[in-house]
């Protein structure tokens, strides 16, 4: 007899009426939300990135666009958008048959130049307690290249034509925040940001009615569209492999260390379930108790402290950004559910 292997729901559940209108099988979701688009954090934002592959003609399994999340100050809340990357520019130009290759990129001169700015910051007050956000004094120290230009070439007419292309660093890296200080990707990799933002000008100027103004996602990080800035645009490494599949478990018990609550949780869907109705409806309680282990307990009172402190969306946001718990708990359903329950509950707040 042949075992039957069962699949670990997914921490975004798909609607069956959607794997069916994208000829999805579980498997490839899982791969969608867990490889390949790992900080997504909604089924809405892969469903377009499908959307985009599928009218462009993409392989969306090599990752030729971003999931990219930004802030809109007309709805002020984070959204996630989606923008081809380099590798889609790339792609489209070679579908002409036109594209005749491109030249080495050239770095002008190096520039030193110390970058500083006030960024709201969460700090742990000097007599101890919760940590509180405050203005900090940032200085950052970056070497960079000057400019970089590249040329690429297409055939017309039978002849090989040259386009070149030149971009500066200082006008093209992105920010942190509202400073002049530029983000880590841009301090740690300046060769490489503009390499990819220099190649992607050169392109359109090569191909103009196949690319038109398609602008990369590594061009567009800390830009402003339509009241929207983008805030994180680079993607993360491959995250690990998950771990095996666990036995699926209905809800769980997460208890709160400052008043004592105890919230059931939905593993599948994060959602905070009313443990009194639970005890009317069924005469019994059905949650699960969950063994964590001191540093993930530890993990989960620091995250709910932090965004108890939060004013709003944008603070709510970057401190979840920062603690980035689905890639701490890669694999780990449970625990994944219980950060998304937490992050849930503190928007609620806010938002009352």
């Amino acid at each position: 007899m042949n075992a039957v292997t069962t699949i670990a729901p997914s921490r975004l559940p798909i609607a069956p009426s959607i794997a069916k209108e994208f000829d999805l099988q579980p498997t490839e979701w899982r791969v969608l939300v867990d490889q390949i688009f790992p900080s997504a954090q909604s089924v809405e934002s892969v469903m377009m990135a499908l959307a985009y592959c599928r009218k462009r003609n993409l392989d969306i399994f090599k990752k030729p666009v971003h999931i990219v999340p930004m802030w809109s100050s007309a709805k002020r809340e984070m959204v996630e958008t989606v923008w081809p990357g380099i590798a889609e520019i790339r792609t489209t130009a070679a579908r002409t048959g036109e594209y005749a290759g491109i030249d080495a990129v050239e770095f002008g001169p190096i520039v030193e130049r110390t970058f500083s700015g006030t960024l709201e910051q969460w700090v742990e007050p000097e007599g101890g307690g919760r940590k509180v956000k405050r203005p900090n004094k940032v200085e950052k120290v970056v070497r960079f290249p000057e400019w970089a230009s590249v040329v690429v070439y297409r055939i017309v007419g039978g002849q090989r034509c040259a386009y070149h292309a030149k971009v500066f660093w200082e006008e093209t890296y992105a920010t942190m925040g509202k400073t002049d200080i530029p983000n880590e990707m841009w301090a740690k990799r300046p060769r490489g940001q503009l390499d990819k933002c220099v190649e992607a000008a050169a392109l359109r100027k090569a191909f103009p009615e196949e690319l038109g103004n398609i602008y990369a996602a590594e061009e567009m990080e800390g830009r402003s569209i339509d009241g929207m800035t983008i805030e994180h645009a680079e993607p993360k490494a491959p995250p690990t492999p998950p771990k095996p599949p666990v036995p699926p478990r209905e809800t769980i018990e997460h208890k709160h260390q400052d008043d004592g609550r105890t919230d059931v949780i939905d593993v599948e869907t994060g959602e905070v379930v009313d443990q009194r109705e639970i005890v009317q409806e069924t005469g019994e309680q059905t949650a699960a108790l969950m063994d964590d282990e001191p540093d993930d307990t530890a993990f989960f009172e620091k995250l709910e402290a932090d965004m108890a402190e939060a004013s709003d969306e944008a603070g709510i946001e970057e401190i979840w950004t920062e603690a980035d718990p689905l890639a701490r708990f890669e694999g780990d359903e449970t625990n994944q559910a219980i950060a998304l329950a937490i992050k849930k509950r503190a928007l609620k707040k806010v938002a009352s």
